[in-house]
């Protein structure tokens, strides 16, 4: 039924602009109704009101007017509309609708009517172009006043007053923007209000109104952008200015008497508007204030507005951008944050210094104070603790889709199982279980562990099939990690939800970098691949500590920026080809709610604290799925792209791991050389000998990478920070090397080649642990080859680019 009703929507003109998804879901508020010929829809006078569509049949309106009988006004034919004046005024129906015959039609409620035109705000602009063109016919049944009033009433939605914060910024700037509306509020003639997008000119315009105005005076605002084909012809339109009956009974400046007419960019008015609109404020001399708005310097407004338009406005002021007064962003903030509190009935959160520090970094370029508005709206609906820091700020333009991507929720039975959870929810506990099964076994019966070569196999498998998986499939150990579970399982029952520390945020990638050093180490000190107790201790002591930070902060605080194992298979994942992403124009026109953050009642949000529009790399995304189950828009999408261009594109990663990666690398040389003089007992000399060159390496590494990359002197990753992640597929088979040499029975397996010469067969004898060294090389070689090309054409492909426009 549904689907028939988004048919017979999709050939209404007045909806023609919205997608076929979008239909079906504005088709469920609709209800079928069938009426006889001669049939009332609408009665004269009644006070409940619905918006109805005309699908089949033909109905009359018809009006009855004091002293006079019923009689027709004109006829609607199938896709028209009737009832929107009523819901717009909320006054009693002027009209009758009446069947000629048997009608079909789509009714909306009251309800439903509001919801589709917050919904879809261009929906204002179609109902109010339909009033212009019925203007003729309105004057017939209407008086003048019950049409300005009509009219009025819909032009009136765009005030948004309610979202006027008030705020001007610190006390020098609101001190000044007082005095200048008190000057406007005494002063007459019109005004003209100059300044980049989103720095307050309409909000100016409401003040400037609200004191110069009655309390119920309109407020009437229209775009410049739509001016020329919306209200064109409703402005003075008259050869004869002496001539009153020349004049339309009906305008803009009738509209707004008593009141403001605010319109918006008023340069983009063609000139021949410019001076119809410039005598028609002529002509309606104190009708009502005319404020323009428009982003230009006061220097080029004659440049931009015609002289007779430019010489109506007898007064002119510019609001400077947010960039240029940076000591009103922390008082702005704060003001907003005090404002959402008291809406929405919580405590008056705080930012954090290093928030703070954040606000006033970032230029605001593309919205100025709307954009700061945005953000810290955003962070206060999903800060859940009265301290907003680092996580919960997010600047800057959303992820873009890079190349081609094949989405998976395509395929009907993989979206079933991860909408479910199911799977995903056994294979932990599985996963986990047999993690608990393996410390037992370690502990209590070791030599079972190595007679059965579970042992070994731990060593020998699991470490190089995660430098393997990684970089084709991201953190795909994450999503079932035993580490992670339990954590997880502790956490649900205790936990202390302490605001992670910004010192552990901000220089996570040295938490990483050491915890991953020492691991390492203690792993080759205490030959622990040869030792089940000793394997036993490390394993539960990783457990320990993320139980342990699960339990003091929130979310898996230990996963992003502690684990050491997902510091190594998050950078692998950099590159991987598969991906999360969101379709960020879903995200920034339906979502309110930020459930993919927030979580829902059966579905916690985020574990890595990730806003999904602003994702855009794998380095903290542990594929937990979480948010394609909780988005109620779907938005989200699981791709299969090109392995590797990532890279080409890092704008939000972590600059610091560029310290990670060059501390992996460094380690590669005391690793792989050393264990050629490694001897069966581990001797204290080659052990000194080791510590030394494996610490110092690492450093060195660590340090070199920072030096060459210079992170975080930019927002988004420059040159250096991309070639130094483009080393990942050279770093990980170093790892892969190193590790593929503890396989089981490697080293005693060869492969024979065979081949013919005069004296005979000759075969050759090739090791499989060379054959894998070699291939393993040559591939991290040619990707990482590969990776720092593409990333220096892109580069270069940019700026020329860049250069050009």
């Amino acid at each position: 039924m549904i689907d028939d009703k988004a048919y017979s929507l999709s050939k209404i003109e007045l909806l023609s602009d919205l997608s076929s998804t979008e239909l079906a879901e504005l088709a469920f508020d609709f209800q079928w109704e069938s009426y006889g010929a001669g049939a009332e829809i609408i009665k004269q006078g009644q006070a409940e009101h619905s918006f109805y569509i005309l699908i089949k049949g033909k109905v009359d309106v018809m009006i009855r007017k004091e002293g006079q009988r019923v009689r027709r006004v004109r006829s609607i034919e199938p896709g028209g509309s009737f009832g929107e004046f009523s819901l717009l005024d909320g006054k009693p129906a002027a009209t009758t609708i009446l069947c000629q015959e048997e009608c079909s039609v789509l009714k909306l409620g009251a309800e439903g009517f509001a919801r589709m035109l917050l919904r879809w705000p261009l929906l204002y602009q179609r109902f109010i172009g339909k009033l212009t063109q019925n203007l003729n016919e309105a004057n017939l049944i209407l008086s003048e006043a019950k049409y300005k009033e009509v009219l009025r009433s819909a032009l009136q939605l765009t005030q948004y007053k309610d979202k006027f914060y008030g705020l001007w910024g610190g006390p020098r700037t609101t001190a000044e923007i007082e005095r200048k509306l008190e000057e406007f509020s005494q002063a007459k003639g019109h005004i003209l209000l100059t300044g980049e997008r989103g720095t307050g000119r309409q909000m100016m315009a409401w003040y400037i109104h609200q004191r110069q105005a009655l309390t119920e005076a309109p407020f009437v605002v229209v775009d410049g952008r739509r001016f020329d084909q919306q209200w064109r012809d409703l402005i003075l339109e008259s050869d004869n200015q002496e001539n009153p009956s020349s004049i339309y009974n009906s305008n803009l400046f009738d509209i707004a008497e008593g009141g403001t007419l605010f319109i918006r960019e008023i340069n983009l008015l063609s000139p021949h508007t410019q001076l119809k609109l410039a005598q028609a404020i002529n002509f309606h001399k104190n009708k009502c204030i005319v404020i323009g708005s428009l982003n230009s310097e006061p220097d080029d407004l004659d440049r931009v507005i015609i002289p007779e338009l430019r010489k109506c406005f007898a007064h002119t002021y510019e609001i400077a951008p947010l960039r240029k007064r940076k000591r009103d962003i922390p008082i702005l903030a704060q003001g907003f944050l005090e404002k959402l509190a008291k809406k929405n009935q919580r405590n008056i959160p705080v930012l954090s210094q290093e928030a703070t520090q954040l606000l006033l970094s970032h230029h605001y370029q593309q919205g100025n104070v709307s954009e700061l508005i945005q953000v810290i709206e955003r962070a206060f609906h999903i800060a859940e603790q009265d301290v907003i820091g680092l996580e919960q700020i997010f600047f800057g333009p959303t992820a873009e889709q890079n190349g081609h991507t094949i989405n998976l929720l395509g395929w009907p039975t993989l979206k079933g199982l991860l909408m479910k959870g199911s799977l995903i929810g056994w294979l932990r506990i599985s996963v986990a279980t047999m993690f608990i099964a393996l410390i037992l076994l370690l502990l209590f019966r070791p030599e079972v562990a190595v007679s059965t070569k579970i042992f070994a196999l731990v060593w020998g498998l699991w470490w190089p099939a995660l430098a393997l998986i990684s970089p084709f499939l991201g953190r795909l150990w994450c999503t079932v990690c035993p580490f992670s579970t339990i954590m997880d399982f502790v956490q649900r029952r205790i936990h202390k939800n302490h605001p992670i520390p910004q010192v552990i945020i901000k220089y996570d990638y040295v938490i990483f970098s050491i915890l991953f050093l020492t691991i390492f180490w203690v792993e080759v000190i205490t030959d622990m691949r040869f030792n089940p107790g000793y394997t036993a201790i490390l394993l539960i002591s990783i457990q320990a500590c993320a139980i342990f930070i699960a339990i003091l902060f929130p979310r898996h605080t230990w996963c992003r920026h502690f684990c050491p194992l997902g510091g190594f298979t998050g950078t692998a994942s950099v590159g991987a080809m598969l991906e999360v992403r969101a379709d960020t124009s879903v995200c920034l026109n339906k979502c309110t709610t930020f459930e993919c953050y927030v979580g829902t009642k059966s579905v916690s949000g985020c574990p890595m604290s990730q806003h999904l529009p602003y994702l855009d790399n794998n380095l903290d995304c542990k594929l937990c799925f979480n948010c394609v189950r909780n988005c109620p828009n779907g938005s989200v999408q699981v791709n299969l792209r090109l392995v590797g261009r990532e890279v080409w594109h890092l704008v939000r990663v972590n600059q610091g791991f560029v310290v990670f990666i060059g501390v992996m690398l460094g380690i590669l040389v005391p690793l792989n050389y050393f264990g050629a003089f490694q001897t069966k007992e581990l001797s204290d000399a080659w052990k000194a000998w080791f510590t030394l060159f494996y610490w110092g390496s690492g450093f060195i590494g660590g340090i070199v990478a920072w030096i060459i990359a210079k992170p975080f002197k930019t927002k988004s990753a420059s040159l250096r920070v991309k070639l130094i992640f483009a080393l990942t597929p050279l770093v990980l088979a170093g790892h892969i090397i190193y590790q593929v040499s503890y396989i089981p029975g490697i080293r005693s397996l060869f492969f024979a080649v065979v081949y013919k010469t005069q004296a005979g067969l000759e075969m050759y004898n090739i090791s499989a642990a060379f054959l894998a060294y070699s291939i393993v090389s040559v591939f991290g070689l040619v990707l990482t080859g590969i990776t720092i090309a593409l990333v220096l054409l892109r580069t270069k492909v940019k700026r020329s680019s860049q250069s050009t426009t």
